[in-house]
């Protein structure tokens, strides 16, 4: 009895074990998937523009920008107190003007702040 225990619970702990370790091996795929495609997006451009839009919010802003052809990665943040987001695009398919006016119609826009 005391064999088949001991059997049953080594069998359970590999099969665990086995469990996590193929898990942790997809979870590892996918985040290395992710961060890759997100760097090679700003990366494999030759020269990517940056604008920093100081807005009411930058959620509101980001939501806005996102999924706009052209835009390759946006960050929140503040800059002297006010709330803002960080453009990265290129400049060959969008303009600051068609950014500006979308954010505009989202009633967030405030500035644009040229670098």
């Amino acid at each position: 009895m005391r064999n088949k225990s001991a059997v049953l619970w080594l069998s359970f702990s590999v099969l665990a074990l086995l469990l996590v370790m193929h898990n942790a091996h997809q979870v590892e795929r996918a985040l290395k998937s992710f961060l890759t495609s997100n760097d090679n997006a700003v990366a494999g451009e030759a020269h990517p523009s940056k604008i920093v839009f100081v807005v009411h919010c930058y959620d509101e802003g980001r939501n806005a920008l996102t999924g706009m052809k052209g835009i390759l990665k946006i960050e929140r943040g503040f800059r002297n107190f006010r709330e803002i987001n960080t453009v990265y695009y290129d400049p060959n398919l969008i303009t600051i003007e068609e950014m500006e006016k979308t954010l505009k119609s989202a009633g967030t826009y405030r500035e644009t702040i040229r670098e």
